[in-house]
């Protein structure tokens, strides 16, 4: 006689169930909070201050603007525009601007 495996309990399929899947970023988002972004990054090129992030690898973007969010790194500025950001806003304009060019 077959021994048959136990069914699993109802507590680990409703637990699996409630967990959170890992989402891509949301690109819509990316675009939507970019605004701020470009009005000083559209001008940004290798010879100036200020780079070009258009087409930049979204994980560099990540920890750019979490190292300035964190103030790991230098630019009033730009802690104080990555100070308001939470991490799921930093990787939807992560995602954006990997796959966005300059306009």
């Amino acid at each position: 006689m077959a021994v048959k495996p136990p069914m699993p309990s109802l507590i680990v399929i409703l637990s699996l169930a409630a967990a959170p899947a890992c989402a891509a970023p949301d690109i819509a988002l990316g675009r939507y909070l970019s605004g701020e972004c470009v009005t000083c990054h559209r001008g940004g090129t290798a010879t100036t201050t200020i780079p070009n992030i258009f087409g930049m690898a979204a994980t560099t973007m990540t920890e750019a603007i979490r190292a300035y969010r964190d103030k790991r790194l230098d630019n009033a500025v730009m802690q104080g525009i990555a100070g308001r950001l939470k991490d799921d806003e930093i990787d939807a304009l992560a995602a954006y601007f990997e796959q966005t060019r300059r306009p």
